[in-house]
């Protein structure tokens, strides 16, 4: 039997970070990403419910199965994190096999004498989606590592308990120690485990959903796209060609993140945007994406757009020189103009992100302009 304080509190908590997740995340800042994630929560939340009513009937069967669905939903947080930076493919069979597998074979085995061994064959397959896990997070890089930080600890400790289970497993085996104690504790501490997780991956994937994409129906998200689209057809339709598409990044914001604490780190970020601002004419249309890139529509001729370009590199070189680390800040922007690009804003704004990386590629604190194509 499972302490009847500790069954609660898992239907409780999973309901909540089920309800949380989805009114917080997935609804205002729907994703692939997001969607998947909601999954899992949903899957921890029906799990619980199986669990408790495992408990309630004390059937070993239901228990089982509840058990083994609840540790493949750690599979399910993997795949979103692969979603969000665009690679799932393959990815998704062996989440799905693990899936209907555990519960499948625990079921199967629950009244068995093997049924501890299976129990910790299972969470050792889930300790190795925690480790791709802790890969995919690492991956997000330094900017990220405030919100990481509470789902990577506790899928680190999810590795070492499931290396530890395995080597305990052994010497029970070769000792030939009974199972009936070791399967009580391992279910409560399994059930601390599952606690202690869904309160991490509700705590990071709700604080990366919410960074990743605006909300839509946002001024960034919708007013921009709506407006800039608006101009440009508009200057198609008269020919005019003095019309220009910039991306505006920070130079090297992993290294700043690095060398700074959070509220640092934030201080500078909202300093080269005050800059950037700054250093543009009234008229032009700007979208913040992220904390260190803007995307600005700009009605200006090629002389004129040089101008601005080179006042607003030295006003971003200045923001710096009052921060918290009084660093000399700098950025690369890519330039795309209609006449070379065309009048599709979506165009324009990959022409200028590719001209904007080749600016960082060749050091940073520039501008590239998008070339004409010869022949």
């Amino acid at each position: 039997m499972i302490p009847a304080g500790l069954g609660a509190a898992l239907v409780a908590l999973s309901t909540l970070t089920t309800l949380l997740y989805i009114g917080l995340g997935f609804l205002p800042r729907p994703s692939p990403a997001a969607a998947i994630w909601s999954l899992a929560f949903c899957g921890s939340m029906v799990s619980s419910y199986l669990w408790a009513a495992a408990d309630v009937s004390d059937s070993t069967v239901l228990r089982a199965t509840a058990s083994g669905f609840m540790v493949a939903m750690v599979g399910v947080v993997w795949i979103g994190l692969c979603a969000r930076r665009g690679a799932t493919g393959w990815r998704w069979w062996p989440v799905i096999a693990f899936a209907l597998g555990a519960p499948l074979l625990l079921a199967a085995l629950a009244e068995t004498s093997v049924f501890l061994t299976a129990v910790r064959a299972v969470f050792l397959a889930a300790g190795v989606f925690s480790a791709l896990t802790i890969a995919e997070l690492v991956r997000l890089g330094p900017l990220l590592r405030d919100e990481i930080l509470p789902l990577a600890l506790m899928s680190a400790l999810f590795v070492l308990f499931a290396a530890l289970g395995l080597a305990h497993e052994v010497v029970r085996l070769t000792t030939g120690q009974d199972a009936g104690q070791v399967l009580s504790t391992t279910r409560n501490l399994n059930m601390l485990g599952s606690l202690l997780f869904l309160v991490t991956a509700a705590v990071t994937l709700l604080l990366l959903t919410r960074r990743d994409t605006p909300a839509p129906g946002t001024l960034e998200s919708s007013s921009f796209q709506t407006v800039a689209r608006d101009r440009l057809a508009r200057a198609e339709a008269l020919g005019d060609r003095w019309w220009s598409v910039l991306v505006v990044r920070l130079d090297d914001p992993e290294s700043l993140r690095d060398a700074s604490s959070t509220n640092a780190f934030e201080h500078m970020a909202e300093q080269f945007t005050a800059a950037v601002r700054q250093a543009l004419p009234a008229e032009s249309d700007i979208e913040q994406r992220g904390a260190t890139e803007l995307v600005v529509l700009l009605p200006r001729p090629v002389g004129a757009v040089r101008q601005i370009l080179a006042n607003l590199l030295e006003q971003v070189a200045e923001s710096g020189a009052d921060g918290p680390l009084a660093v000399r800040l700098s950025a690369s922007v890519g330039w795309a103009q209609v006449e070379v690009a065309g009048y599709d804003l979506t165009e324009l704004i990959v022409a200028a992100g590719d001209a904007a990386d080749e600016a960082q590629e060749l050091g940073g604190d520039r501008w590239c302009r998008v070339e004409p194509v010869t022949a």
